[in-house]
């Protein structure tokens, strides 16, 4: 955590975003800065000086999904906006970004805001995603574009006591046309590794193993983490956690450890390939 009284890092955000990846999802969230770029996609209020943004916070907000963020400053209510690409993505549901203003202020802006709320766990899918008919573009899609650029440009390749930044594009014609280690289809996979294959899982043992029972979780297409895996990939990941569990705790007798680590390499003409892993 930052040492300075109030203050956040990019690593407390991480944080955040890591206990809320292993939820179901969250129902409020609560700031006293804004995120930058909130008022997109809508009609700024006539005379409406728009605090000063946080691409941190965007970028926490876009992440988590909360169902209410709160923030402090001037007294605003904004659209709900959506939190899927319509057409690309499944469904989810909306966000709906409220700031109320100092306690006792001498404008009377309005400071404190009643409503009544179910906790998402208690809500049916269908309830939970409906759209108000007045919700909005995601105001944060650019803010997303940009992050992952910069962190396209500070990916590092790791050896074997050895470290050393890769440059963040290949030029020329003679760049190496490399296969993904990972993808099943790759003519370099190591399939007779490979110990079961399911809907967009697959289970494998470790080439640099740890210990003799070490073996990996890997999605089937490249995705960025355990983060950005939609319902049914979670499900298939739980699915093989579930067997590892019963497996090792019959035959072994001990307890499972699951930890993920994304690897990310060039691959396919030069573009990023990445794989997290989910190790047990």
């Amino acid at each position: 955590m930052s040492n300075k009284p109030h203050c956040f890092t990019e690593a407390d955000l991480n944080v955040l975003q890591a206990q809320a990846g292993v939820m179901n999802g969250i129902d409020i969230l609560l700031t006293h800065q804004w995120p930058v770029q909130v008022m997109k996609f809508v009609k700024k209020p006539d005379n409406f000086a728009e605090p000063k943004g946080v691409r941190l916070l965007a970028h926490l907000v876009n992440t988590i999904k909360p169902r209410y963020h709160f923030a402090s400053g001037p007294h605003y209510e904004r659209l709900p906006y959506r939190n899927h690409k319509i057409l690309h993505e499944k469904a989810q549901y909306c966000t709906r970004f409220i700031s109320l203003d100092c306690v006792g202020n001498k404008t009377k802006s309005k400071w404190l805001y009643a409503f009544n709320i179910v906790p998402m766990k208690h809500i049916s899918d269908a309830d939970l995603r409906k759209q108000p008919v007045e919700t909005t573009e995601n105001p944060y899609i650019e803010i997303e574009k940009e992050k992952q650029k910069e962190e396209d440009k500070k990916q590092y390749f790791y050896t074997a006591g050895d470290k050393r930044k890769m440059p963040a594009t290949r030029q020329g014609p003679d760049r190496k046309k490399e296969a993904c280690w990972f993808c099943l289809k790759s003519p370099n996979v190591e399939k007779h590794l490979v110990i079961s294959v399911g809907a967009s899982m697959y289970l494998a043992l470790a080439k640099g193993a740890l210990q003799n029972d070490h073996v990996m979780i890997v999605p089937t297409n490249h995705i960025k983490c355990q983060q950005y895996l939609d319902d049914n990939q979670q499900q298939d990941v739980q699915k093989f956690k579930r067997a590892l569990q019963r497996l090792y705790r019959a035959n072994k007798k001990c307890t499972t450890v699951f930890f993920e680590r994304s690897f990310i390499n060039f691959a396919h003409a030069g573009t990023l390939c990445t794989h997290p892993k989910i190790l047990c």
